[in-house]
């Protein structure tokens, strides 16, 4: 595969660096979600029947491709790489949303839009030598698509961010808040990320941005807090969720001052 890498000033080259970077630690976390066992292995053994053991393998034969192509996309990103991360990703998720089994997995595309997104993202940067509004675009939308979605499943009250909320009340400041009351946190919650989904589109300022990037870390280390250490590839897999937001900041200041 040939590299296509340009020179690149300091400051975009810190930009792809986070963005690589955020694409690596995604592949790192989908590399240790699919050796711990995931939907690949229910449609493996439940609908192509094969045994479990070998559903098993395969899950995690795949779960080390991705962790091989997000190292090369760290270290030598190129067109074809990025675009079989981007589609791998998008067929993950469609794998997600075919077997269902937990609430909302019909919206598991929209959910991880900015994973899909991500690797795009880099693709389209590294080939636009001045402009960045095609990246910036790219990711804008993969961002405000995964925080609009994860907005209707909070307001439609999402059991599993019920369990984030009350489950992380409970272990980090021993507080034991009542179903009712988790429910319109939950409502709240919902309605402040799609008003700031909104505003990402409409009034994209650096404050709206460092929000989603706060917010996206925060509710990545809901897992953790949830459920604990052993959770930490979930964090890993959303780092899309708050380094893009920081790298939007940064190719935002680039575009307003060319």
């Amino acid at each position: 595969m040939k590299q296509f890498i340009p020179v690149l000033n300091p400051d975009k080259n810190f930009i792809l660096q986070l963005l690589k970077f955020a694409l690596l630690l995604q592949c790192t976390g989908v590399f240790f979600h699919l050796l711990g066992g995931s939907a690949i292995e229910t449609m493996l053994f439940m609908e192509v029947g094969m045994k479990q053991a070998d559903a098993k393998s395969v899950e995690k034969f795949i779960g080390w491709i991705f962790l091989f192509l997000g190292i090369w996309a760290f270290f030598k990103p190129n067109k074809p790489l990025l675009v079989i991360i981007s589609i791998m990703t998008l067929l993950l998720a469609f794998i997600i949303k075919r077997q269902g089994g937990s609430p909302f997995t019909e919206w598991s595309i929209p959910a991880h839009m900015v994973r899909i997104l991500l690797p795009i993202g880099i693709l389209f940067f590294i080939g636009e030598k001045k402009k960045l509004t095609m990246p910036y675009y790219i990711l804008l939308t993969g961002i405000v698509i995964t925080f609009l979605t994860h907005g209707f499943e909070a307001l439609s009250l999402h059991p599993r961010f019920l369990d984030y909320l009350i489950l992380s009340f409970d272990h980090i400041l021993g507080l034991r808040i009542r179903q009712i009351h988790a429910e319109n946190m939950l409502r709240i919650i919902g309605s402040m990320d799609i008003i700031v989904a909104i505003l990402a589109i409409f009034f994209p300022k650096k404050p709206v941005f460092i929000w989603l990037a706060f917010w996206g870390l925060l509710t990545a280390f809901a897992r953790v807090t949830e459920l604990g250490i052993g959770m930490y590839p979930e964090v890993l897999i959303r780092a899309g969720h708050f380094l893009v937001p920081v790298a939007l900041i940064l190719i935002n200041e680039k575009i307003t001052n060319c």
